[in-house]
């Protein structure tokens, strides 16, 4: 079995790096395009951030979903924008680089900035972007392009937007709405060319922070004649990792805050902020957000869940799931383990030299979930592949923290891919589960001197047998 699982390893760590070559690109490279299927939380492969995440679905049925990517640990974005597609959210493209800052696609002549959230709209046979920088000389702006992927035209200054953070919106009359901001927003109503506003139109105080949780980027789109602001909400623990929202009765509000769609808090120990955006499609409405990873703020993935309405249009607040918009995963099929979808203590996911993705930086008293999956039922063991540093004890739990069993890891060479084997003491209940990893010293004791300096192994990925 351990030469089974290094050929898979070799056989992944290839594929990594062909993504990364394909992905990462600079400003003077060419254009590319990566095809993947993925029915999981994160959407993107190993190695890939992409964040801010705004969905629209174009007039033959596609979804695009135009993001940033994130490419350094150290600050937001970049100068390159990239666009999501998908039919089925199975089958994916990722198109890099259709929009940039700077480089050889550059088309923001005014401004070498960073790109933050952007926007864009189908709207007289052509695809409207809105784009964003944090440049006060050139904070936001519009280009349009006969595909979501380009080629664009050089981007056009909207001097009236002096904050972040733009959505744009067609109503069912044909007006189209622009709203932007931060702390507060605003919005105005646009020309037919979407050249600029209508006079008379801009209003100010939409939403704001203190009546709304209003951080930043915000998504204004209708249901069922409501319209719903959908925003990164700080109405808990002070940071934005809340999407949020609020309804009116017209565009412009006024709007009641309604409450939370989906918090990211847990994600990543480095965490601080979501953003992203709902949309109904084939038939079914679902939001769209990101989630932090490596221990800090700046290397985001996007992920997506379905929702739901309520008869009063109301939106009940869904968890960060490992299988997003696919079917429970199979607990007999090895789990790649940068699917955890909430953490606690030190663990993140770590993207590692060769791009991919594992979980490390794992400290006594640390714990992992993936949910969710089809019951493993009377399964006899949870295999997991480990690379062992201190070693520790491994405990398999499920979602209402019930333990079925534990293995020691020995201590390792910190590079080593071993498998432990958990024996399991019971058979899980039917339906769906939850799996939990806790993760203690070889005693299964927990001491908060030790928590400091004791990162105990890192784990690849895990399986049941029968």
């Amino acid at each position: 079995m351990k030469k089974t699982y290094a050929v898979i390893m070799a056989a992944a760590c290839c594929a990594a790096l062909t993504v990364i070559a394909q992905g990462f690109v600079t400003g003077d490279a060419e254009r590319r395009t990566i095809e993947f299927s993925s029915t999981v939380n994160p959407i993107a492969p190993e190695g890939i951030f992409f964040d801010d995440p705004a969905a629209r679905v174009g007039p033959d049925g596609t979804l695009w979903t135009i993001g940033c990517r994130d490419e350094a640990p150290t600050y937001y974005a970049s100068h390159f924008l990239d666009v999501l597609e998908t039919r089925d959210l199975k089958s994916w493209r990722l198109h890099r680089s259709v929009f940039a800052s700077k480089g050889k696609d550059d088309r923001i002549a005014e401004s070498d900035a960073v790109m933050y959230d952007s926007n864009a709209i189908f709207q007289a046979g052509r695809w409207w972007l809105l784009y964003c920088l944090p440049d006060k000389r050139h904070m936001l702006g519009v280009a349009s392009a006969p595909s979501p992927t380009g080629p664009y035209t050089m981007g056009r200054r909207l001097p009236e937007c002096t904050q972040i953070s733009p959505s744009i919106f067609r109503d069912d009359d044909g007006t189209t709405y622009l709203v932007w901001g931060q702390f507060s927003l605003s919005g105005a109503v646009m020309k037919d060319d979407l050249s600029g506003f209508r006079p008379g139109t801009l209003r100010e105080g939409i939403i704001d922070e203190r009546r709304h949780n209003f951080h930043e980027n915000i998504q204004l789109t209708k249901r069922n004649g409501i319209y719903y602001m959908v925003y990164a909400d700080i109405g808990r623990r002070g940071v934005p990792s809340c999407l949020g929202y609020a309804t009116a009765e017209k565009p412009f509000g006024p709007y009641t805050y309604r409450g939370v769609i989906i918090d990211n808090h847990g994600c990543d120990p480095g965490n601080w902020n979501n953003a992203g955006e709902i949309v109904e499609f084939g038939g079914r409405w679902y939001v769209f957000y990101h989630r932090a990873s490596n221990g800090t703020r700046f290397l985001r993935k996007t992920c997506v869940e379905p929702i739901s309405f309520d008869a009063d249009g109301l939106i009940a607040e869904v968890e960060m799931t490992s299988n997003g918009a696919g079917p429970l995963l199979d607990p007999f099929a090895e789990t790649p383990a940068r699917l955890a979808c909430f953490m606690e203590g030190n663990v993140r996911v770590a993207t590692m030299p060769d791009g991919t993705d594992r979980l490390s930086g794992i400290r006594t008293g640390d714990s992992a979930t993936w949910r969710y999956f089809k019951s493993p039922g009377a399964a006899s063991s949870l295999v997991v592949r480990v690379v062992a540093k201190k070693g520790g004890l491994l405990e398999l739990r499920d979602g209402r923290g019930a333990s079925y069993g534990m293995a020691v890891v020995p201590s390792g060479d910190g590079v080593t891919v071993t498998e432990v084997s958990i024996p399991l003491t019971r058979p899980f209940p039917e339906g769906r589960t939850a799996v939990i990893l806790g993760f203690n010293d070889s005693k299964g004791f927990v001491s908060m001197r030790k928590r400091k300096n004791d990162e105990r192994f890192d784990v690849l990925s895990f399986v049941f047998t029968r």
